[in-house]
């Protein structure tokens, strides 16, 4: 028996040597489902059962049957579904080949935090919805500009001559001068007071008001209790937003 224990030693330990596990990215979620921790995993030469867990949750351990030349990515779901910030802990690397006689384990610590969402919850506050619904292109908002050309107006001293119409002059002897408009979005704000329910639903109203005007590709601030994000567009604010909106009233870690 001994001598099966010193031969497992030296096979797990053969096996596992010279196995890479590089932590990539997170996947942060939206409540209750549990964000995910992306890995690459590659080895120099064929290394098998290989599991990488969460402390205290083993339900949910990635279980790599065997790990060639190639590299390959796999996926931990971590145990926190409910909305929050939470610091990563130290994720556990291990091998039981062969027989699960013995255990080969390192530990990695990825210095990154993962968020989980608040639901979303569609809102009946129409206020919200027509912020959002406004700034499409069917509801934008008209302002004097420089951009399009959009009527004929009547001529004043003050004007000028520069948009006299002379065309129309030719045509009709009247002085007239040509208007245009630029087309313009009105910034959506959307307020934690505004919108109804408990403090949770109300942030997933906001949630959902915050992923509609992104889809929309429209400006939108945020105002929450005791921060107030400014009106912008984009991937990076949108994900603000979400970060902001998962830390209202939370201290997980």
């Amino acid at each position: 028996m001994f001598v099966i224990i010193i031969f497992a030693l030296l096979l797990g330990y053969s096996n596992a040597r010279g196995l890479t596990v590089s932590f990539k990215y997170a996947i942060d979620s939206f409540a209750p489902q549990a964000p995910q921790l992306v890995w690459q995993i590659e080895a120099a030469d064929p290394c098998q059962s290989i599991t990488l867990s969460y402390p205290n949750d083993l339900k949910n351990a990635c279980y790599i049957t065997r790990v060639k030349n190639e590299a390959i990515k796999s996926q931990l779901s971590l145990p926190y579904t409910k909305r929050g910030c939470y610091q990563l802990k130290p994720i556990k690397i291990a091998s039981n080949y062969p027989f699960g006689l013995v255990s080969v384990w390192s530990y990695i610590q990825p210095n990154k935090v993962v968020y989980v969402y608040p639901s979303i919850i569609k809102t009946t506050n129409q206020k919200h919805q027509n912020l959002v619904s406004n700034n499409t292109d069917e509801g934008t908002e008209k302002h004097k500009g420089d951009d399009e050309f959009e009527s004929l107006i009547t001529h004043l001293p003050e004007m000028g001559l520069q948009r006299i119409s002379w065309k129309h002059y030719a045509k009709t002897q009247q002085l007239l001068v040509k208007q245009f408009s630029d087309f313009k979005s009105a910034d959506a704000q959307f307020d934690f007071n505004l919108v109804t329910g408990d403090t949770e639903q109300r942030l997933g109203q906001l949630c959902f008001l915050v992923c509609q005007a992104f889809e929309s590709d429209i400006n939108y601030s945020l105002k929450l209790p005791n921060n107030l994000i400014a009106s912008n567009s984009g991937k990076l604010h949108h994900q603000r937003c979400l970060q902001a909106l998962s830390l209202v009233g939370n201290d997980n870690e």
